[in-house]
């Protein structure tokens, strides 16, 4: 993501949980993919987020509404696993 990639940064429990299942169709199991990503703020914080948006109103509320806006990111990090 360059400096003019700037998105906005969401984390919801409810999506975290939602999300991270894999259904194996072969072996009808669902596995849990427990797993985020951490993205750096506008000011170099790093944030576990679930959700980034280019436009702040993209996102999702009515379907996570534990939402926290966690404001502007700059760059992926890396992939936090639980």
């Amino acid at each position: 993501m360059s400096s003019q990639d700037i998105r906005h940064a969401f984390f919801s429990h409810k999506q975290k949980k939602t999300y991270c299942r894999i259904y194996n169709r072969e072996k009808k199991q669902l596995y849990k993919n427990n797993h985020t990503n951490i993205y750096l703020t506008t000011n170099g914080k790093e944030v576990e987020v679930t959700e980034v948006c280019k436009e702040v109103g993209n996102y999702n509320k009515k379907g996570f509404p534990d939402f926290v806006y966690l404001g502007q990111v700059t760059k992926w990090v890396r992939v936090k696993y639980d």
